[in-house]
């Protein structure tokens, strides 16, 4: 079986509330009791579907495109897109206090008799000078992009102005305040191929249409392909430059670097944060009361069943050395679920060897090692191997090439198609959207330079930190119960491994 992914100028007019869509009758019976427990049977013994991952109980491909996040009150918000049927598109509302546990709110985003949007896009939420918070979003069918604000404690009612929608045409916005300057990005096409550049918008209330300014990026990036978009954008400061977080549909989640004037954005490097045959998309970050700048994305799966769509766990991200590119490391906070240690004692790998782990194993966990590659090219590490060696998936450090890779080869008995783009959203229609074997994603491994790598697994899914500068996220799927056991394995030259310590990880989901 193959599995595959489908993919103002007036004071406020609409309130919504957590009356919004329910059901007319909230009696409970029998039946209705059967069909949850059935559900959430299937969810339990779903051999994939993640456990400590912000995974949502009900729907295919849901969530997808995390929005809106935003810290208030000690309390971290999340938004996501889903689908409602016959192209309904809402957001659903999350909260957490520690960034692994969350609880649904019965308060989705939608649009209400009168407004001008039929469905709720991307967008994101920021906090106003007067104390409140405001969402940016695109208005499906709208035509452009609106606004909803809210001082409610908890997030759960929202008001919107008459104006929306305050930016037309528009797409996927991002919105924030300066001083009292209001400034929104809307999404574009910024290449050759379809030549629509992302636009800057600037009002000076965020309940009021917007004035075009212009282009909002002086130029674009070499490596940059000319049908790449710019949607779903979160621009933000790091030290003393900036950071253009987006995806382009065709190639997932990237961002740039550079520096802006208040007018235009001036970009100095780009770099990709997933790669062919890689499933990273719409990133999403908000600061928390730590000033921490903390990241998800949505992670698209290629499976259906009870429950598909999964967020990344979320991520640390930090201004490099280099100030041309982002540390990434994970939220400290999942140490808060780790439990039954394991630990390994340095050995070594001969060349040519792989050494099975004798005291760590298993396909929910959190494992930590450095490694001493001395004189060795590729070398690295497998994980949901089983023991006749039909399912394995190599984590590799390959020196010649500078990459980390992902090797999907063996990953499953009943594997799918991971190619080279995940969506067609902006495709040139004569191209071509082959199969790839490997994720390959770009790191160097400096002279002398030893490798930390830090590996999560949680059923079918893969991330994988090195040395805090990249990080590369998989989606997999092994058949065998068996596929459990984990290897370090070299190929030309031995390695040294200092340690290993392991952790399993206490499920944060509820089901």
């Amino acid at each position: 079986m193959k599995r595959f992914f489908f993919s103002g100028l007036g004071i406020c007019m609409f309130f919504i509330s957590g009356a919004q869509n329910q059901p007319s009758d909230l009696n409970i019976n029998q039946k209705d009791m059967e069909s949850a427990r059935k559900i959430r049977y299937i969810e339990l013994n779903d051999p994939f579907r993640p456990c400590w991952h912000l995974t949502i109980a009900e729907g295919n491909a849901m969530p997808f495109d995390p929005n809106g996040a935003i810290f208030k009150d000690g309390v971290y918000h999340l938004w996501h897109i889903y689908q409602a049927g016959n192209d309904l598109h809402f957001w659903q509302h999350l909260s957490s206090i520690d960034l692994f546990h969350w609880r649904w709110h019965s308060n989705p985003l939608q649009p209400q008799p009168g407004d001008p949007e039929k469905g709720i896009f991307s967008g994101n939420a920021f906090l106003d000078n007067d104390g409140k918070v405001v969402i940016a979003y695109h208005g499906y069918q709208a035509g452009g992009n609106c606004v909803a604000y809210s001082q409610d404690k908890d997030l759960n009612e929202w008001t919107k102005p008459k104006s929306n929608p305050i930016v037309n045409p528009g797409w996927d916005p991002h919105m924030w305040v300066e001083g009292n300057t209001y400034y929104q990005i809307s999404g574009g096409m910024p290449g050759s191929t379809y030549p629509n550049p992302p636009v800057l918008y600037t009002s000076d209330s965020y309940d009021k249409p917007m004035t075009k300014v212009g282009n909002f990026m002086t130029h674009d990036m070499p490596g940059v392909d000319g049908f790449e978009d710019i949607s779903c954008a979160d621009f933000f400061k790091l030290e003393d430059k900036w950071v253009l977080l987006c995806i382009s549909h065709s190639r997932g989640a990237r961002y740039y670097v550079g520096a802006w004037d208040g007018k235009q954005f001036h970009p100095e490097s780009h770099h990709r944060m997933n790669w062919p045959g890689g499933t990273f998309f719409a990133p999403e970050t908000l600061i928390d009361d730590q000033g921490r700048r903390i990241l998800w994305a949505w992670i698209l799966d290629r499976k259906s069943g009870s429950s598909s769509g999964t967020m990344s766990m979320p991520r640390v991200l930090t201004l490099a050395k280099d100030k041309l590119s982002l540390s990434i490391k994970p939220a400290e906070e999942i140490e808060r679920l780790r439990y039954n240690a394991m630990a390994e004692k340095p050995f070594s790998v001969a060349p040519g060897q792989s050494v099975t782990l004798p005291n760590v194993d298993g396909n929910v966990l959190e494992m930590e090692m450095l490694i001493d590659p001395g004189k060795a090219k590729r070398f690295g590490a497998k994980v949901f191997c089983s023991k006749d060696g039909r399912e394995q998936t190599p984590i590799i450090i390959d020196r010649d090439k500078g990459e980390l890779q992902i090797d999907m080869r063996q990953s499953s008995l009943d594997k799918p198609d991971y190619l080279e783009f995940a969506m067609f959203f902006g495709f040139p229609k004569d191209a071509k959207n082959p199969a790839v074997e490997t994720q390959n994603a770009p790191f160097v491994v400096n002279p002398g330079e030893k490798v930390h790598l830090r590996i999560f697994l949680d059923k079918s899914i893969l991330e994988v930190f090195a040395n805090g500068r990249q990080c590369i996220t998989q989606v997999i799927y092994p058949t065998l119960k068996d596929a459990t056991s984990i290897q370090v394995f070299t190929d030309d030259s031995p390695v040294k491994v200092s340690g290993i310590k392991a952790w399993k990880l206490f499920p944060a989901m509820q089901w």
